[in-house]
This record gives C-alpha cells, structure tokens and sequence, in this order.
C-alpha cells in the first residue's frame, strides 16, 4: 500500500509518523486504513520489536472527520439519509481500527503533543506506553453536540473522572492524566520524541517472546474484566448516539456547511465560557 497520511519507517523499533500536519492530523479513513495496514505490516516483521507513533505538527490527533459530515444531506427522523448512511460506515470502521491495535502482539508506544480529541483520545489510550508533552491534552468538546461516546475512557480514567469530562464535554490535561495513572510520563514538548523513544529502546532490549506473553497475559486480565466488550459497545454506542441527531447537532452542521469550522465551534463553545472553557489551552472545571 501506499501511504499518503503516514510514514511508515520499519526496522528492530519501527516508527509510525502521523503526517497530515495541515488538518491536525485528523483521523480520516484514509489514515485510518494505512495505519491499521501498517500495524499488520510491523506485527509480521520479525526483525520488529516495538513501534512508536508520532505526529508531525502541532497536534497528535484531531479526531474525526467532521468536517466531511457537514456535507452530507442533512438528517430526517425514519429515513436512511446520506449522513445516517456516512455515520454508520464511519463509526463502524474503528472496530477495524481500534482492534488490531487492542490486538497487536508487540509493544505500542505513542508520543503525543498538542491536542488529542475524541477519536483521537481513544487513539492515544490503545497505545501500552503513553508520553505526552507537558501542554498536551486530550479533549472531549465533541460531545456537546451529542456527537459520540467513549465509554472505555471508563477504562483508563475511571468512572468519576471519566463521567466529568465525557458529560462535561471538556479536555483533561497531560498532568492529571499522569496523576491517574493513565499515562506513563509528561515531559517538556521538546523531549516528547526523545522519551518516547528511550522507552522503545529499552523495551527492545528485553527479551521479545517474554514481551509478547507479557503483554498477553496483561490483556488478558483486562480481557477477563470485560475490556474487549466495552471497546466493541463504545462503538455500538457511538453509532447509536449518532443516528439520534437531535436539534443541536443539526444545527452545529449546518453552522459549519454555511459559516465554516470556526463559526460552528464557536456556536459550540460559547456557552462554556461562562465556566472558564477555553479550546485552545486546558482549564479544570
């Protein structure tokens, strides 16, 4: 296959470079469908031991494409529109996506900077080693247009803190998700790529059939716990969330087809303010 939103660099600690820099590396189906090749290409090499994911730009991963779905025929209670066709597609797909990565036999490790939003936020927790720089964040502001789920944040976060920024539908920062424990290490931006790859380093070190059945056997627990159910109903859920498309949402989309992205996050956005949200930088609730 050739790649046109990635570069795929093979090798004992393969990298994985998300390069759509212009977009926010937004999760399309075409970056979607390379990196989940390029994933089966890395788990079949022999020489592999390890991959790093990294982004080039400013943020590590934008999430969906929503802007695609603004030009979609709009939605329509008990009929199959175009948009309810375009969600069903696009939310069934991440099954394809996410489960190669929760199934990868070798070790994942992600570098994150900037922003990781939705889709993207769930892209940063299936990797087994998290870095993030010390202004990086992950955000949820999607969902006050109902615009998805994310119930395996339940998973990494737990339930209290999962529920306040899902039903907030607000960012969580690199420091307290470090606190959580849900992410290995915060680092300044400019030591992102360098940590990532130190932990890379070691790992390749270790003895790769040990790593695999480490790994499995970590898995495994989880898998007993019921994770493999909650990532598959995460995206039933979203699918459902979706297909309801209420007044909010319809508006959000036609603010962005008639005004742009900025106007509809704005119209988005606004009312949070009041509360101290800001997009462009991470404020607690």
């Amino acid at each position: 296959m050739e790649y046109t939103t990635i570069i795929y660099e093979p090798g004992p600690i393969t990298r994985i470079v998300h390069n759509q820099p212009d977009k926010h590396n937004v999760m399309g189906p075409a970056f979607e469908r390379e990196f989940r090749d390029a994933l089966k290409q890395f788990d079949r090499n022999d020489e592999a031991r390890v991959a790093v994911t990294l982004a080039n730009g400013r943020h590590f991963a934008a999430g969906h494409d929503i802007a695609m779905l603004s030009t979609k025929q709009p939605w329509e209670k008990g009929k199959r529109t175009e948009m309810g066709e375009a969600e069903w597609r696009k939310l069934n797909d991440p099954r394809k996506f996410v489960f190669p990565m929760w199934e990868c036999a070798k070790p994942l490790v992600a570098g994150v900077q900037g922003a990781s939003l939705a889709a993207g936020a769930n892209f940063v927790m299936m990797h087994d080693i998290v870095v993030m720089g010390e202004n990086a964040f992950l955000g949820f502001e999607i969902f006050r247009t109902s615009g998805a789920t994310s119930s395996s944040m339940e998973m990494w976060l737990g339930y209290r803190k999962a529920f306040e920024v899902l039903c907030c539908g607000w960012n969580i920062s690199a420091q307290e998700l470090y606190r959580l424990g849900a992410i290995n290490k915060v680092v300044p931006d400019d030591q992102i790529e360098a940590a990532a790859m130190r932990y890379a380093e070691i790992i390749a070190l270790m003895p790769p059939e040990t790593v695999k059945l480490m790994k499995q056997s970590l898995k495994l627990a989880m898998n007993m716990r019921g994770a493999r159910e909650v990532l598959w109903q995460a995206d039933e859920m979203n699918t459902l969330v979706h297909c309801v498309g209420d007044e909010r949402e319809k508006e959000f989309y036609a603010i962005m087809k008639e005004k742009g992205m900025k106007a509809a996050l704005d119209f988005r956005d606004k009312p949070f303010e009041k509360y101290g949200y800001n997009r462009h930088k991470v404020t607690p609730i």
